[in-house]
């Protein structure tokens, strides 16, 4: 027998860099699984991570899985990830429009046992376009609050 819980989140992780507010929505620990041949994070892996943390982001600010990712804007790798780095990634809604919404996305690295330094490993915009059940753009209704 089996039973639902409802679970109430009463807020998420807020954290501000350079005077604007991200949402921690995931984390990942980099293993061996995931280096390339120079021993370092695959950039490709890390833009997977990256495009489904933003979609649950934005999931959650739309309140519908009825979303698609329409752009992936230029991608920046400030530096790499290593075997051990505990990532997480970080969120926040940049623009609004009447079907879209375009997320800023942060990954940062630290490796816990030598120091707790955070570093911004990658950043990058993503556009998502809200979809009905026929795969048409469709209004959203998402107001964007300040940042």
């Amino acid at each position: 027998m089996s039973t639902v819980e409802q679970i109430e989140v009463k807020k998420q992780s807020e954290i501000k860099i350079n005077e604007n507010k991200y949402t921690r929505v995931t984390s990942h620990l980099v293993l061996s699984a995931h280096l390339n041949a120079a021993n370092t994070l695959f950039g490709g892996l890390l833009i997977q991570w990256v495009d489904e943390c933003a979609g649950i982001f934005v999931m959650e600010k739309l309140k519908t899985h009825l979303i698609v990712t329409k752009k992936i804007s230029e991608v920046l790798y400030n530096e790499p990830s290593r075997l051990g780095d505990v990532l997480e990634l970080l969120c926040r809604v940049k623009k609004v429009g009447k079907t879209s919404i375009t997320v800023e996305c942060v990954a940062r690295a630290k490796q816990i046992d030598s120091d707790d330094r955070l570093r911004i490993i990658l950043n990058c915009d993503l556009v998502f376009v809200k979809i009905d059940k026929f795969g048409k753009p469709s209004p959203h209704n998402f107001i964007l609050e300040d940042n």
